[in-house]
């Protein structure tokens, strides 16, 4: 399973994506992300975005989420980075994380919780794999 995500919109303090959930090629859900603004980063405790690029997943039992979230990571950005994927709606939100939503303004993402219900539902313990990539952001 593979999350695509490609950055298009800059807005005051966030930057906003298109996302596809994909298996095997077939199109699962649909949304928008939102994450901090600025250039890409991978020094942790600075809320700013992660570089784009590939990277894994393993399950993180969020305590202050209370639930089991995705998080990313790879050669360049660590575990210990916590950049994980929960529900948000404004920048203040992503403490340098991934918000989903099914729609987008220029002040964030919305219907965030259903959003990342549907996408816990269809990845949740699944091999998951994202690919984030600087279209026009």
């Amino acid at each position: 399973m593979i999350l695509k995500i490609e950055r298009f919109k800059e807005i005051d303090d966030g930057t906003i994506g298109r996302f596809t959930l994909l298996k095997d090629d077939k199109i699962l859900l649909t949304g928008f992300t939102l994450e901090p603004a600025g250039s890409d980063e991978i020094r942790p405790n600075l809320d700013k975005r992660i570089p784009q690029g590939d990277y894994s997943v393993i399950w993180h039992k969020s305590p202050r989420f209370k639930q089991v979230l995705p998080l990313l990571y790879n050669d360049l950005v660590s575990r210990e980075r916590f950049i994980l994927i929960h529900a948000g709606n404004y920048p203040k939100h992503t403490e340098g994380c991934i918000l989903l939503g099914s729609i987008y303004t220029d002040k964030g993402v919305f219907n965030s919780k259903a959003t990342l219900n549907r996408f816990l539902e269809l990845t949740k313990n699944q091999n998951l794999k994202v690919k984030i990539t600087n279209g026009g952001a």
